[in-house]
């Protein structure tokens, strides 16, 4: 069999709708019509194609906790490429290859660590058919965010490693600064992101904003930008990229702008900074953040509806039941279309819709797209969602946090 690593992708639709997909396409033809198996948690995708007709594969579970009593069969079949999602932290799957001899070969597959190089044994029966891992950015492979005014390591670190960031935290650091063993909900070391979606270049590590507020950017192989919010993430979960930013192409470096620390009467203090990317063309454009992230609520009937807007310009949905029991719940990205005095105008996208079907969630991957208002009040937003078929057109959403203020207080 000859096998090719594609890449990390969350799923196979985000696979389908990657900028690398139609180029995957061009090089691996098997791709179109390759049975898909999602194989245990994965992050990774292998295309497997079989030398011939008659040449059976099986896809199993694999592992360390996986007992031959307990091994779960994803798919098995004759003559058919596949592709394998798989491989969420380490190997965790294994290919059967048997041909019309009976004879058979057992693949894990996985790549290098360090290299992101197809792992396999010369001479063994896998032939190794993947496209060479994108050159790194020279100066872009590793950023430490260093200390802070007091001369602390900040335990901050961001290193790109076999096409993929890697960050690492270190909560002892980062208590000096607030953030104790209850509010920090990510891995205390290596971090993986997910949003990946294919393969990276380069990353930069930088502030946006006051004081401390480590930014990560990520420049995918064709030049877009991503980007997550570090403290965000820690408070929060796995460290999540968002979406390619818009109008970033061919992008070559990054810059960090804006004031740096400085000191009045003893107590030291920040002007604002700013992460601008620099591309092919010579432009130097600074990087979007959404403030006015958190969750809005709205009631839809008896039901009630949340909105969660992060930093990174990401876009969730929770719809519970009059019983409080969650009904649906989907993930995507937004976008900034329009900003006027006191209404901001965006566009969001929902990749991905799960609703409840019985005692299951039956998931849909289909695109839904539409817009939503956000007026200004105080020092927050109310928001106006319509389009996608998920609420009434004209739904208001208000930010928790006001509704759970004093309802005295005014807002102009």
């Amino acid at each position: 069999m000859a096998v090719a690593f594609l890449g990390y992708y969350d799923s196979f639709s985000t696979f389908k709708a990657a900028p690398s997909y139609v180029r995957l396409t061009r090089n691996f033809p098997e791709i179109v019509e390759a049975v898909q198996v999602d194989a245990a948690m994965g992050r990774e995708i292998y295309l497997v194609v079989p030398r011939d007709a008659q040449t059976v594969l099986t896809v199993e579970e694999d592992g360390s906790f996986v007992s031959d009593e307990s091994r779960r069969v994803f798919y098995s079949g004759a003559g058919k490429p596949v592709l394998v999602h798989n491989n969420f932290y380490d190997p965790n799957t294994r290919i059967i290859c048997t041909d019309a001899s009976g004879r058979t070969l057992t693949y894990v597959p996985q790549t290098d660590k360090k290299s992101g190089a197809l792992q396999v044994t010369v001479g063994g029966g896998v032939r190794d058919i993947s496209l060479p891992i994108p050159a790194p950015m020279e100066g872009y492979t590793y950023f430490d965010y260093g200390t802070d005014f007091e001369d602390r390591d900040l335990g901050i670190r961001l290193r790109l490693e076999a096409g993929r960031p890697v960050l690492t935290l270190s909560q002892g650091p980062l208590a000096a600064l607030g953030y104790d063993g209850d509010s920090f909900r990510i891995n205390d070391g290596d971090n993986e992101f997910s949003g990946i979606n294919g393969l990276c270049k380069g990353v930069f590590l930088g502030t946006i904003g006051q004081d401390y507020n480590p930014v990560a950017c990520v420049v995918m192989e064709n030049g877009e930008v991503k980007k997550c919010s570090v403290f965000y993430a820690m408070q929060h979960g796995e460290p999540v990229l968002s979406a390619p930013l818009p109008s970033f192409k061919d992008v070559v470096g990054f810059e960090q702008g804006g004031g740096g620390p400085y000191e009045v009467d003893g107590e030291t203090y920040y002007e604002y900074q700013t992460i601008y990317a620099l591309d092919a063309r010579g432009e130097r454009t600074e990087l979007p953040q959404f403030l006015d992230y958190g969750l809005y609520v709205a009631q839809d009937g008896d039901a009630t509806i949340e909105v969660d807007l992060t930093p990174d310009w990401q876009f969730y949905l929770n719809r519970y039941g009059a019983d409080s029991s969650l009904e649906e719940f989907g993930s995507g990205s937004f976008y900034e279309l329009e900003r006027t005095d006191g209404l901001d105008r965006f566009r969001f996208v929902l990749s991905r819709l799960a609703r409840q079907d019985g005692a299951d969630f039956k998931v849909d991957e289909r695109e839904r797209k539409g817009r939503f208002s956000a007026r200004e009040v105080g020092l927050s937003y109310e928001i106006t969602l319509s389009g996608a078929d998920l609420f009434p057109s004209g739904t208001e959403f208000r930010d928790i946090s006001l509704l759970d203020a004093d309802e005295d207080i005014e807002y102009d």
